[in-house]
């Protein structure tokens, strides 16, 4: 088995998560387990690191990948980052830093296992869905929603110009949508010309999509108001957001935290890769790291 992702502002995040060797830390993103193996190298038999994940094939792929590697106290598990506080009854511990990377890997997109995570695979079912025991997909929603509903939802989780022309153009068309192609072509034909630029024009339509199958921005507030609570004293929070609607979430709450006295902002603006890390790592273009340390 391959290995595909590239770990986002690794350094960065290692540095401000200020890893003690006999920690509790947690990942709520393991992926491709960059972020979680790194944080384990650090950790000594006193430390813990406890990695989560609601993709089955993340958790196969990682405990096939590392398994000369993985100890005892290194737990895998599957769940949403939402579900944090039912998750860590069993531990004696508070976690002295948490991390978050709300990114899509690159197996995600490359490897999805039928789910049409990526715009590219033109093949695809439109499922979307990050735990496939999740009832409703991508295509279940461009079927039940009306057309303003649709408009809203492109506005709202896309930001995208184009969400009422897009939204009438699926109701028109959706006995002839299943695939990931046969909406991105749609998509294409309805956006204007001028507004396409060299990203494919689809891509606000399907993180809209993504979004609302998962139940993205919910789960992301719930889980900050989690982990914080679980913090311990002194303890970090750091978070990857890879687009506006996520890190006006994250911000907004560090601010809150900030503002109230209960958390001290590590930096004031976001820390972003460098032009070697996006050269490298395209991926990585979009990647904003904010970090708190509970008070």
């Amino acid at each position: 088995m391959e290995k595909i992702h590239i770990p986002v502002l690794l350094a960065e995040t290692l540095e401000y998560l200020n890893i003690k060797p006999n920690g509790f830390y947690i990942d709520c993103t393991l992926g491709d387990g960059g972020h979680s193996f790194e944080i384990y190298k650090r950790l000594d038999s006193n430390g813990l690191l406890l990695s989560i994940d609601q993709d089955q094939h993340a958790i196969d792929f990682v405990k096939e990948y590392y398994k000369k590697d993985i100890g005892s106290n290194w737990h895998i598990k599957k769940s949403n980052f939402s579900k944090l506080e039912t998750l860590i009854t069993g531990y004696d511990r508070k976690p002295d830093g948490i991390l978050m990377d709300l990114g899509l890997s690159s197996r995600q997109l490359e490897q999805s296992y039928d789910r049409g995570f990526s715009y590219q695979e033109e093949n695809e079912p439109l499922d979307m869905r990050m735990d496939e025991e999740l009832g409703v997909k991508a295509k279940d929603l461009l079927i039940v929603l009306s057309e303003k509903d649709l408009t809203l939802l492109f506005l709202k989780y896309g930001e995208e110009k184009f969400a009422r022309k897009i939204a009438k153009a699926i109701k028109q068309n959706i006995t002839d949508i299943n695939t990931v192609g046969d909406l991105t072509r749609l998509v294409y034909r309805v956006v204007p010309a001028a507004h396409q630029s060299s990203k494919n024009p689809s891509r606000r339509v399907f993180q809209a999509l993504r979004i609302v199958v998962n139940d993205e921005l919910n789960s992301l507030k719930q889980g900050l108001d989690s982990s914080f609570r679980l913090l311990n004293s002194k303890g970090r929070i750091c978070v990857l957001s890879f687009h506006s609607l996520e890190d006006r979430i994250v911000k907004e709450y560090f601010n809150s935290l900030a503002d109230s006295g209960e958390g001290l902002l590590l930096f004031k603006e976001i820390v972003a890769p460098t032009d070697e890390e996006v050269r490298m790592n395209p991926r990585s273009a979009s990647a904003k790291l904010r970090a708190i340390e509970k008070i």
